[in-house]
């Protein structure tokens, strides 16, 4: 991403030619920072943000969880048709 903003903002202000060139060479560079790191920072938040979300999430269904549930019986249609056969 960083390549990309390098690209679209930065490279052409090194094309170009005249008396302009150092202060869009250094507006472009300004540019770029401000983007790349603005970018970085608003990825950073939603790390942490997910990450607490998740944790919030994990807390509150354990509130929730007895752990008191039915022994797993796996299906086997033997069983099936020995229950039917019963009745």
């Amino acid at each position: 991403l960083s390549e990309v903003l390098w690209t679209m903002t930065f490279l052409p202000t090194l094309k170009m030619s005249g008396r302009l060139q150092p202060v869009a060479v250094m507006c472009g560079f300004a540019v770029w920072f401000v983007l790349t790191f603005s970018i970085l920072i608003g990825m950073e938040g939603l790390s942490a943000f997910l990450h607490a979300l998740r944790l919030h999430w994990v807390e509150f269904n354990n509130k929730f969880y007895d752990g008191t549930g039915t022994k797993f019986e796996p299906f086997s249609f033997k069983t099936v048709l020995e229950e039917a056969e019963e009745h």
